[in-house]
């Protein structure tokens, strides 16, 4: 087993754990905070789905050892999930953390970092460790951009 394998499967069952406790969270409608990590609000049961599927997508790969593109397209793909809902929280946070008091228009710069400081939801975090994917779409993506903005892509 070499080293991606093992990462992938850390990175999965975590997500796997994650994506559980957050539709459990979603369904009840209570609150789990571990370190910077919080796992609340409404939105917290679709959330974990789509966490849940991203590390199950990871544990499916790594357990025949990332052999060839199948697993690293699910990789990729389960990471694009992460990056698309972990994203929208992000740029949801960081908007949200703008506006100012009823007299001010901005937030202040202190006001800004404190609204965006921690606690996350594990989308966001999960973020950071699933970048690595790009290493199995690095060739495609030069094809795409040959393509796009010139050449043929060969």
């Amino acid at each position: 087993m070499n080293f991606a394998t093992s990462y992938w499967m850390i990175v999965g069952v975590a997500l796997v754990v994650a994506g559980v406790l957050s539709a459990i969270m979603g369904l009840t409608g209570g609150t789990v905070h571990v370190g910077p990590v919080s796992i609340t609000g409404a939105h917290s049961l679709w959330r974990g789905a789509v966490v849940l599927a991203t590390g199950a997508f990871l544990v499916t790969a790594s357990s025949g050892g990332i052999t060839d593109r199948e697993d690293e397209a699910l990789v990729f793909m389960g990471s694009v999930m992460i990056w698309i809902v972990g994203g929208t929280e992000l740029l949801t946070i960081l908007l949200g953390a703008i506006p100012g008091e009823p007299d001010v228009w901005i937030a202040s710069g202190s006001a800004f970092v404190a609204a965006v400081g921690p606690p996350y939801s594990p989308s966001v975090l999960a973020i950071l460790v699933t970048l690595p994917a790009f290493g199995y779409a690095e060739e495609d993506f030069r094809t795409l951009l040959k393509r796009l903005f010139g050449g043929n892509g060969e």
